[in-house]
């Protein structure tokens, strides 16, 4: 075990400390405070980055930290404030503080859950897996990491450069000390803002102690409830480094911090944090933080007060204040994003060369809805939007049904609320958010099919790709608030006690529904290392070839059999820009090619010496047909600098035995095969080895 290996237990140490010292001074309870902590530090690191001083950034945050627990440790309270005989500032500044912490359990459980996180993650060390993770989320925290800059700029194999780096910025913060980056210790960093989230939610006093340990498991089983795999599956729940759970539990924590503040100046200050912090999750952060944004102002306007003139002033001055910084956010990062990496923001949706901006995207799908749009997108919206209602009760999206099963569960919650709550602001409070959140899950609903019709390609928008990524998260923040509504219900009374013991019941169903149809066959507690064996290989192989490649080299990866897995982990492993190759029939003119990650030539089972080389053309049409003549007419084209042979058979070997200047091998195991490209204008270009061939230990 390496030292560094426990920066990320220092950081966490350090956030429990400045939320105590926080707690302190504001009156707050300090449960409430790991999230907007953690989400003022990735606004501030955002910043920082955008300015071009991270490191410099980091350094200042966390100097700023400890410079304001030591401030509250050794300042008086008050001006003039002195303490008792015989007791030191410092002795009644740190038993205030203690007082504070013990005063929250939920904080202490979330620093115990954390590190208890951190510690089993580095004794396991999980790795990534899942392709989204390598096409950009945990390839740009690498990127982060290992430059010391937003993934916009920095070097490496992204086009996805224009998405939010919230998290990136995060994970950058839990492994800032130690050289390099570290897979496991980005997991870590997840989860801690995933226990952020669940303390706000759980954040009840010491004399509750009970119920901040129940509302800690709750929270914990939730993302089971909605994203739990089958029981012969692993769980990537607390085991992925992609933004959609986290992007639910900040929308759900947000709004918690709200009502547990009960509209304080300072729990407002929380909630602007965390939602800030969510604009910068993803990109549809911006969409989930404007809409809790206007649950807040309904709320003020209709809850907190009698509605009239002075309640709709209060509440639009806060839905105002909330969505500025927002607003601010995103539009300071669509500028960064074009000037780092020439990508406009606001250009609009769709594939390159067939974008339609927003307002055209809004505009035409309102009227195809109505029936009134025009011909172009016509039938593919009648076809999506007949698969979107499908959804709502074909397709599972938690343990127990679809969406609308979801949907009817958080009004079911709110429901109940609304019967335990006292008369008046309580029962206001459950009605504004069932109907403000099933208004929001209309419009929410609405956007995500009008993305399906004008951003996704027809195959992908029939099949209704990744529905359960983009629809869970909103109805999992709901839920999560909505069961913060139902526990502060009738506070101090009967009815409180009631709400207590609902809230406990469905914290036992939640675990007994998980327990007999989602417990996963393995998640963080006991990581399978076998489901890392191409992973390690393709990782060995790449260290091989660290000394002969850098950034200005250019490398097309030849991987017969390859689905694109082992294309997506070189760009994540290897040091140096990763070409594209092409499918279709060839590379002569008027042959059909197009544009693919991988490149498999011919089916890697046809027989290189029979006539027929591409029989196979036409069962497996993602196969590049190619002779000599056309891979040279496409490196000639592309003037790529190498060819990287990672897993090889006869075609290679045979079939295009003119291009090597030494026989290819038929196999390629536990071995990295480089070559350089040389074109002296022959007939084809010529495949030198690039150095000795290495095999891994």
């Amino acid at each position: 075990m390496a030292v560094s290996d426990l920066e990320g237990l220092l950081i966490l140490t350090l956030v429990g400390l400045v939320c105590t010292a926080l707690a302190a001074r504001t009156r707050l309870n300090a449960g409430l405070l790991p999230l907007p902590v953690l989400a003022g530090s990735a606004a501030w690191l955002t910043v920082c980055g955008m300015l071009g001083v991270l490191r410099p950034g980091g350094w200042a945050l966390l100097a700023a930290g400890t410079a304001y627990v030591l401030f509250e440790l050794l300042a008086a309270r008050d001006p003039g404030a002195l303490p008792d005989a015989g007791q030191s500032r410092f002795d009644m500044n740190s038993r205030r503080m203690a007082r504070a912490f013990l005063d929250a359990p939920a904080l202490g459980l979330f620093l115990l859950c954390g590190a208890g996180i951190w510690l089993l993650l580095m004794a396991q060390k999980p790795m990534f897996l899942r392709w989204d993770e390598f096409s950009f989320w945990g390839t740009a925290c690498r990127m982060t990491k290992d430059n010391h800059m937003l993934h916009p700029g920095a070097p490496g194999n992204l086009t996805a450069r224009s998405y939010p780096p919230a998290m990136m910025v995060l994970t950058y913060l839990f492994q800032f000390f130690g050289e390099g980056f570290s897979e496991w210790k980005c997991l870590a960093a997840y989860d801690i803002l995933a226990l952020a989230a669940f303390a706000a939610f759980a954040a009840f006093p010491a004399k509750r102690w009970h119920l901040a340990v129940i509302g800690m498991l709750g929270a914990g089983l939730l993302p089971y409830f909605f994203l739990a795999p089958g029981d012969s599956q692993a769980a990537t729940v607390y085991l992925n480094a992609m933004g959609d759970i986290y992007l639910g539990l900040v929308f759900g924590g947000a709004l918690c911090l709200y009502f547990r503040t009960k509209g304080a100046r300072a729990g407002l200050v929380c909630v602007g944090l965390a939602l800030v912090c969510l604009t910068f999750v993803k990109d549809m952060g911006f969409a989930y933080a404007l809409l809790a944004a206007a649950l807040i102002a309904l709320d003020r306007f209709l809850a907190v007060e009698k509605p009239g003139l002075r309640s709709f002033g209060c509440a639009s001055a806060s839905g105002i204040g909330l969505a500025v910084p927002v607003l601010a956010g995103f539009a300071a990062w669509s500028r960064y994003v074009l000037a780092a990496s020439g990508i406009d923001k606001g250009a609009g949706v769709g594939a390159e060369g067939s974008q339609v901006g927003y307002g055209y995207m809004l505009t035409d799908g309102v009227l195809q809805f109505l029936g009134r749009g025009g011909e172009t997108h016509a039938e593919k919206f009648a076809q999506v939007k007949a698969a979107m209602f499908a959804a709502l009760t074909g397709t599972p999206l938690c343990l127990v049904g679809g969406t609308l099963t979801a949907a009817v569960l958080c009004l079911g919650v709110l429901a109940l609320a609304f019967g335990l709550a006292w008369p008046g602001a309580e029962r206001r409070r459950a009605a504004c958010l069932a109907a403000g959140g099933l208004g929001a899950f209309a419009v929410f609903w609405l956007f995500h099919l009008l993305l399906y019709v004008y951003s996704f390609s027809a195959k992908e928008a029939a099949l209704l790709k990744d529905y359960d990524r983009y629809i869970a998260p909103y109805l999992m923040g709901w839920l999560l608030a909505a069961l913060c509504v139902l526990g502060l219900c009738g506070e101090n009374g009967r009815r409180w006690k009631a709400a207590q013991a609902a809230s406990g019941l469905g914290v036992l169903a939640l675990a007994a529904v998980v327990a007999l149809w989602g417990l996963p066959a393995q998640g963080f507690w006991n990581v399978n290392q076998s489901n890392y064996a191409i992973r390690q290989d393709v990782a060995a192989r790449a260290q091989l070839l660290a000394d002969d490649l850098s950034w200005d080299d250019t490398v097309l990866l030849i991987s017969q059999g390859d689905d694109a897995t082992r294309w997506y982990y070189y760009c994540y492993e290897l040091n140096a820009v990763m070409g594209y190759g092409w499918g279709g029939d060839g590379y002569k003119e008027g042959d059909n090619h197009w544009v693919s990650t991988f490149m498999n030539l011919v089916y890697p089972d046809s027989d290189p010496r029979e006539l027929e080389l591409y029989a196979y053309q036409s069962e497996y049409p993602d196969q590049a047909l190619c002779d000599e003549e056309d891979l040279t007419l496409f490196l000639r084209e592309k003037q790529y600098d190498y060819i990287l042979l990672d897993q090889s058979d006869k075609y290679i070997r045979y079939g295009l035995a003119d291009l090597f200047t030494e026989q290819a091998p038929l196999e390629c195991i536990d071995a990295a095969y480089l070559y350089r490209i040389v074109d002296d204008g022959g007939e084809y270009v010529r495949l030198e080895p690039a150095g000795e061939v290495r095999y891994a230990p």
